[in-house]
């Protein structure tokens, strides 16, 4: 009974005394990457770090939509390694033609997922009569369905569907951060952080202080090398409001110092 006792003392104690601060001894890449703000967390000085652009396009995928994106990823432009550049798809089921999903694919463009209805778990953003806030079960469904609907129509393996933004940028209490560590995804897309607060890619082993965060929930649960790649909004002279997107035609820079400048 003694030695019971003691085994199950261990096993509490290995569960819940764990440490609650991320530090560069208990957090290792590449599995754990501690949440670093407005400061360079690796060891080269700044201006040996390459600026990274990352591209990213979310919604439907069809060929209305494809043909403007087409002038953005033409094989003229290239990295500094001579490859043409590639971009980041997190696509939904409405209206999407998976044959160019497969073909972005093809061409070496990452495929990742949004929910498959586009609707909005949170708020009511459609007017939709019918609309309910959703629930454990409909966010599985929707995140399911999806992985199935690229799987199967873009013939693209489940293990290459790595990525996930949740839609409109809704976080509901991080229920989809369960769901992604049950589907084994790598990361999650979602978390939107003020202009003021740059955020490197990090992971969610460890509480993270979201006070800076435009539409994040508090947890304590860790999500075991789950990483978090970061949005940010911006400011810009033309809009009024913090710009989160150019879809809003008010934040598109008016040229190419603009561009610089935002970047």
């Amino acid at each position: 009974m003694l030695f019971l006792q003691f085994f199950w003392f261990l096993i509490f104690s290995f569960t819940f005394c764990r440490s609650e601060i991320c530090t560069a001894e208990n957090c290792l890449l590449p599995s754990c990457q501690c949440p670093v703000s407005n400061a360079n967390p690796t060891t080269f000085d700044v201006i040996e770090l390459p600026q990274f652009v990352l591209l990213t396009f979310v919604g439907n995928l069809n060929k209305n939509v494809l043909d403007p994106i087409r002038s953005i990823l033409n094989t003229t432009y290239r990295n500094p390694n001579k490859c043409p550049i590639s971009s980041t798809f997190f696509i939904h089921d409405l209206h999407a033609e998976y044959c160019l999903v497969q073909r972005l694919f093809d061409n070496h463009h990452e495929i990742a997922m949004t929910a498959s209805s586009n609707k909005c778990p949170l708020t009511n953003c459609y007017n939709e009569n019918d609309w309910v806030r959703w629930t454990n079960e409909d966010w599985q469904h929707e995140i399911e369905q999806q992985r199935i609907n690229i799987v199967h129509q873009a013939q693209i393996d489940k293990s290459h569907i790595k990525g996930f933004r949740a839609p409109h940028l809704q976080i509901d209490q991080n229920r989809h951060l369960d769901l992604l560590q049950k589907f084994q995804f790598h990361y999650d897309s979602s978390m939107l952080f003020k202009a003021s607060k740059l955020m490197w890619p990090f992971t969610l082993n460890y509480p993270v202080n979201f006070t800076n965060c435009v539409n994040c929930d508090t947890w304590a649960k860790p999500y075991e090398a789950l990483w978090q790649f970061p949005l940010h909004e911006w400011n810009y002279p033309k809009s009024n409001t913090s710009c989160r997107s150019l879809s809003d035609s008010s934040c598109l820079p008016a040229d190419k110092p603009h561009t610089a400048d935002l970047l």
